[in-house]
């Protein structure tokens, strides 16, 4: 009368799968569950061991919370994605089957937060940003998106999301932005650019950068700062010197 699974599990999650039946004239004689075309359980109440367990390499039972038509799954790897189909059948005389499925998704997050690069130590006034943010080895692939000062840019501003999926089926994605530097988009000096990476109902994650016009601070290597504490400049001490030379000379025409 019902199949029910997880609409969506984690890499290395778990979930329960649920079969429901109606006996009505027949009796049940057992139920199996099958991941795609391969079956992993059986349970058959008029054995002495009710449950059999068939191993996967997509995914592990749980035998302590499993029962009847009721099945927790756990460490479901990305292969462990698509139909799950349940089967009831009738003890003799009838033997009748019954049977019906439900579709899981596996997700794989991405393996750390989005990084943004090619960001430069400050900009000047008018000078052109060209930064692109990364998300790595992701399933789905996230939707990446940039703000500037908490508001969406110009889609001019931006190249098509790029995808690249490797021999896992784990795709790197990457988003560009470009543009000008113009004294609009500058707060004290300040612009706040965010990359946002996104998987609809499961993942979001963002991170940011603050670009300045402003040159970092450099001390002078050659140039006459200020004295160290506890000394005086050269021309300082010779002031002195002259002032206790005059008032040696002004004593001695006074004798």
């Amino acid at each position: 009368t019902r199949v029910s699974v997880p609409a969506m599990l984690e890499v290395g999650g778990n979930g329960d799968l649920d079969c429901s039946w109606e006996e009505d004239t027949d009796h049940m004689y057992s139920i199996k569950w099958y991941q795609g075309a391969h079956e992993f359980y059986r349970y058959t109440p008029t054995f002495r061991n009710p449950i059999q367990v068939f191993p996967l390499p997509t995914l592990d039972v749980d035998l302590e919370k499993s029962w009847g038509g009721s099945v927790r799954i756990t460490n479901v790897s990305l292969a462990a994605e698509g139909p799950f189909h349940c089967e009831v059948s009738a003890d003799g005389p009838t033997f009748h089957t019954a049977s019906d499925s439900a579709s899981l998704t596996v997700v794989d997050l991405p393996d750390e937060e989005p990084a943004i690069k090619g960001v430069r130590s400050y900009y000047p006034p008018g000078s052109w940003v060209d930064i692109t943010c990364i998300s790595l080895r992701s399933k789905p692939p996230p939707i990446l998106a940039f703000t500037i000062n908490k508001q969406p840019v110009s889609p001019g501003w931006l190249e098509p999301q790029f995808d690249q999926t490797d021999d896992e089926g784990l795709t790197t994605s990457t988003l560009r932005l470009r543009f000008s530097l113009r004294q609009r988009l500058l707060e004290d000096g300040e612009l706040r650019v965010e990359c946002v990476s996104e998987i609809p109902g499961i993942y979001l994650y963002t991170t940011q950068y603050v670009l300045s016009t402003s040159p970092p601070y450099q001390a002078s290597v050659t140039g006459t700062g200020a004295a160290r504490a506890g000394t005086r400049p050269w021309h300082s001490s010779l002031v002195l010197f002259l002032l206790l030379l005059l008032s040696l000379v002004a004593s001695k025409s006074l004798l």
